[in-house]
């Protein structure tokens, strides 16, 4: 194999979903999950390693060789239209390194902040290789897309890829391959990194949502006034910026959605759809078995734990026991909601043909979650993770969130207990202003913002052994913490 051939495999877009594709493995570290690419690259042997550009971050700094600015063009030169002669590097740089990196890590110009220039030394810019290294490995995958910048570039997205729960989604028609653009960016950079940066960088995204939740918590509130240099590496700023902006991404979602959960439905809406099954006018693309199923799934996602029967009782760890009677209550008025919205041709507009491919609607969604996971309700209550694969976010967020908007509603009502599911709003209400933005996120967001990854790695460490003290007193499970997890944790099947 030759310097490049490991890279240049990146560059042709199939090779890389194809390189990313197969299921995340658990792993007890706190990680939670290694990518399919860190699995394999666990399992090559010295001489793979041996064989790659010293521009590479699999590379081991060992060799000696200074890397400069003008050895990694050489290095690019492979990646040249040889057809049309045009060169890759001056387009590469305008359109993607100047317009979209620049930004990401917070800079004017890489190339200013990062370089050593004339007799500068690495207490000057400590950075230099790590910049190289970056550039080295962006520029082999927008090759294959030149998209893929962009959409990493993109804050406050509707439309975003999420690297920990992600799916052969059709957000847009290149998710798969963004996928593995994601997955390429943090097998390669946290490589080598330490295992409580590589900890860290993986449960960001949980970290801000955690940290929000419970900014104001006397364990938290102290640490987010921390503030400390700049002196991370461009490397991490990169996959830091990646998980900052999925929290952007996840409240645009929810503004989007949340006037268009909240449609009137009664106990009669199952059964007029049942009846528009027999007239050969009406064309569902779903049944109305279909929407009951996805009621069950929606159910059992809100139960986080697989359900077992136990004399009358559906039982979930970490949840109250739900009667069976309380239970045909809740599915009855999800399956009501969403059989009203579909009387009403409820239509979630995405913004169009994005990247050439139709939009789904909510029944395609409904039908193709109907078909992917158990055919009855009780089957689907006892599996382990719902299947969600290949059904655009936009589509599975709007029907989780419907689920709890009826459920409160029925609750609201009298009709169901107080207990059943109470991780949940409890007023319809409360669900809509569930899915507004959270004060708190700002706060949390400047303290991810104003903080290098050493110190939130420092601050994390100290509130999670705190915690785990907590837990041991009060004899719960100390494994389990607020945002790591020393146990190896059930993750969703991904189709290649």
């Amino acid at each position: 194999m030759s310097q490049n051939e490991e890279k240049l495999r990146i560059t042709n877009k199939d090779e890389l979903r194809r390189r990313h594709a197969g299921n995340y493995e658990p792993i007890n570290n706190g990680e939670r999950y290694l990518l399919p690419y860190e699995v394999q690259l666990r399992n090559q042997p010295p001489e793979f390693f041996k064989q790659l550009s010293e521009y590479d971050f699999l590379k081991s700094a060992t060799s000696g060789i200074k890397l400069t600015l003008s050895g990694l063009l050489d290095e690019l030169k492979c990646l040249d239209d040889l057809e049309s002669g045009r060169g890759f590097w001056k387009n590469f740089n305008e359109s993607a390194l100047n317009k979209h990196l620049n930004p990401i890590i917070g800079c004017n110009s890489w190339k200013k902040a990062y370089l050593k220039i004339n007799r500068e030394t690495d207490i000057d810019k400590p950075h230099h290789n790590d910049m190289l290294k970056c550039v080295y490995l962006l520029a082999h995958l927008h090759k294959a897309s030149s998209s893929y910048i962009r959409q990493l570039a993109r804050e406050s997205d509707v439309w975003s890829t999420d690297l920990r729960v992600y799916y052969p989604r059709k957000d847009f028609e290149f998710s798969e391959e963004y996928s593995g653009y994601l997955s390429e960016l943090y097998a390669n950079i946290l490589f080598d990194q330490p295992l409580k940066i590589r900890r860290l960088v993986k449960c960001l995204d949980v970290c801000i949502e955690k940290l929000t939740n419970h900014a104001d918590s006397e364990w938290i509130a102290p640490f987010l006034k921390h503030r400390t240099i700049d002196s991370d590496a461009p490397s991490l700023k990169i996959l830091k910026f990646n998980q900052i902006a999925l929290s952007t991404h996840h409240t645009a979602l929810n503004s989007y959605l949340q006037d268009k959960i909240s449609g009137p439905f009664d106990l009669t809406s199952f059964d007029k759809l049942k009846a528009n099954e027999n007239d050969q006018s009406v064309v569902l693309i779903a049944s109305a078995q279909q929407y009951e199923l996805v009621a069950a799934l929606c159910m059992r996602v809100l139960l986080q734990n697989p359900l077992r029967e136990e004399n009358g009782w559906w039982v979930s760890e970490g949840t109250p026991p739900i009667s069976h009677e309380d239970m045909k209550l809740c599915i009855d008025a999800v399956t009501n909601a969403f059989s009203a919205d579909a009387l009403n041709q409820l239509k979630i507009e995405s913004d169009g043909t994005k990247n050439g491919k139709r939009d789904t609607s909510i029944p395609a969604a409904v039908k193709k979650l109907a078909e992917q996971n158990p055919e009855t309700v009780e089957e689907i209550f006892m599996i382990g993770s719902a299947d969600f694969a290949r059904v655009p976010e936009l589509y599975s967020h709007y029907l989780r969130k419907r689920c709890e908007y009826a459920i409160a509603t029925i609750r609201s009502s009298g009709d169901l207990g107080k207990s059943v599911l109470s991780n949940i709003a409890e007023t319809p209400q409360a669900v809509v202003e569930s899915m507004q933005p959270n004060p708190n996120l700002k706060v949390v967001l400047d303290y991810i913002r104003g903080n290098n990854l050493n110190q939130i790695s420092s601050d994390i460490e100290d509130l999670e052994r705190d915690l785990m003290f907590e837990r041991l007193r009060e004899g719960e499970d100390a494994k389990v913490g607020i945002i790591y997890q020393f146990i190896n944790p059930s993750l969703p099947p991904r189709r290649p």
